[in-house]
């Protein structure tokens, strides 16, 4: 008699480690022309708990899903309380090694590293963050926007 598997592990996602040692969102962000009344990025909805280690992967791409190589450029991730709130509660760079990097220029590959200092003076509630990206050539895009919903650590 064989062994049964609740789920098949040939079909996790490689870089998806869950409850091992680190989750990492992978985000598609886009760089677009829609006109100003419509959604012009992907929005997205993200649990983080507090004073945990995690990494944001973001993935700039353009309105048909092609690719942007990255190459030369700059990513920043900024969290507020709210959209309107002039202090940020954490921002992140891909110019710092510590806050982040380009993973793969040619795969349009951000990395935002977050630590638990980042959390642990904040207070249990939902956030807003942003992602933009200063292209080579000088042009920035906010290719990514959404909340992040910081629960408590458990133990």
């Amino acid at each position: 008699m064989g062994i049964e598997f609740l789920y098949d592990t040939s079909k996790l996602h490689p870089y998806d480690l869950n409850g091992i040692l680190t989750i990492e969102n992978k985000l598609c962000g886009i760089i677009n022309s829609h006109p100003p009344e419509r959604k012009a990025m992907p929005y997205d909805v993200i649990e983080l708990v507090a004073r945990n280690d995690r990494t944001f992967r973001v993935y700039v791409k353009d309105d048909d899903l092609n690719v942007i190589n990255v190459a030369g450029a700059t990513g920043f991730l900024t969290v507020k309380k709210t959209t309107d709130d002039a202090a940020v509660m954490f921002s992140k760079s891909t110019a710092i090694p510590a806050q982040g990097t380009i993973g793969s220029p040619d795969q349009g590959e951000l990395l935002f590293y977050i630590v638990p200092a980042d959390t642990a003076n904040l207070d249990i509630r939902q956030y807003v963050f942003d992602v933009r990206v200063t292209l080579a050539s000088g042009k920035t895009y906010t290719v990514l926007n959404g909340v992040i919903n910081l629960v408590k650590n458990l133990s």
